[in-house]
């Protein structure tokens, strides 16, 4: 095998973009002590794509989905206590709407809707 075509099959394999399972980013919602309490209040995400509720408060919170408090409801996550400067994630939900609220708070009160999405495009 001549030297030249040695270095272009080893060159292609630098050049050659390999698959990849790329995770999807997280969709981040911060907890807040005012008005609308989680920002963003309403949030669309991917099916499969993980969730995070940071809480930079002083307070203790939770995020509860609001079928945990209905009978025969399905629960789909409960946070339980989320500490001050802590955070909960999701690794994920099913296509649909989720409500939820902060079990202490109820005031505090929010929304996830979950689309159906196949596949997330590659990052290189």
């Amino acid at each position: 095998m001549k030297t030249w075509m040695i270095i272009t099959v080893l060159s292609l394999g630098f050049f050659t973009a390999w698959p990849t399972t790329a995770t999807p980013p997280y969709t981040a919602i911060i907890i807040d002590s005012g008005s609308p309490y989680f920002v963003p209040k309403s949030a669309t995400v991917f099916s499969g794509a993980p969730i995070r509720w940071d809480n930079p408060t002083a307070t203790e919170h939770t995020i509860t989905h609001m079928g945990c408090l209905e009978d025969g409801n399905a629960c789909a996550f409960d946070s339980g206590i989320v500490r001050p400067n802590d955070s909960f994630t999701l690794p994920g939900l099913a296509p649909g709407r989720y409500p939820y609220l902060c079990r202490i708070h109820p005031i505090m009160h929010g929304i996830i809707t979950v689309t159906d999405v196949a596949s997330f495009p590659s990052q290189l």
